[in-house]
């Protein structure tokens, strides 16, 4: 989220249309071709994003985030790094705090990144609700975390929610395994949702 809301207040991205060639680097099927924002935003393109940072610039990034307050604002460990594998912390509390503020309009960006931001986010839109949602994968030491965040509006009403799972890094090369984690932290938010009452599937 707060990578494309940078890039689009930067001016590096015009609006979601806006792609960036594949860099022809194979990696997996649902990666490897060209991306515009909507389609990087959606299956969670880590090399789009990657692009976009160093586009961005370790000066511009790092004034954002600050700006922003997101999670301890360190942007160390290589500009198109410091999310995955590098300085950076969000916890699950931080989390909230963002999607509050992003929900809000109260992020110090225009509302013109909010919109589209919030445009792209959208993963269920029905009668009764509108779900909002981002994946996030990292790896912190011997430890992959996955998230999913986001929240729900539905009869007047919003709920937030942030997930973070964690696994050891070695066992993911178990394809099963990596698949399961990978589904764990959408799955486990439905699941919630569900016993609440808040989404039918």
């Amino acid at each position: 989220m707060c990578n494309s809301l940078i890039g689009l207040e930067t001016g590096i991205i015009k609006d979601e249309n806006f792609v960036i060639p594949w860099d022809s680097v194979i990696r997996n099927p649902v990666w490897d071709h060209d991306h515009d924002l909507k389609t990087a935003f959606k299956n969670s393109t880590v090399w789009y994003y990657q692009e976009l940072s160093r586009r961005v610039g370790g000066q511009q990034m790092k004034y954002w985030i600050d700006k922003a307050n997101y999670g301890n604002t360190d942007t160390s460990g290589g500009i198109d790094q410091f999310w995955l594998t590098g300085g950076l912390r969000v916890s699950p509390e931080q989390q909230i705090d963002f999607l509050r503020r992003f929900r809000d309009n109260k992020l110090p960006f225009s509302q013109h990144s909010v919109d589209i931001v919030k445009n792209i986010m959208i993963t269920k839109d029905t009668l009764n609700y509108v779900l909002r949602g981002k994946t996030g994968w990292g790896g912190h030491g011997d430890k992959d975390v996955g998230w999913y965040v986001g929240y729900i509006e539905t009869k007047g009403q919003v709920y937030y929610f942030s997930n973070s799972v964690q696994i050891d890094s070695k066992t993911l090369n178990d394809v099963n395994r990596a698949i399961l984690f990978d589904n764990s932290r959408i799955d486990i938010v439905y699941k919630i949702l569900e016993e609440f009452s808040l989404i039918n599937e």
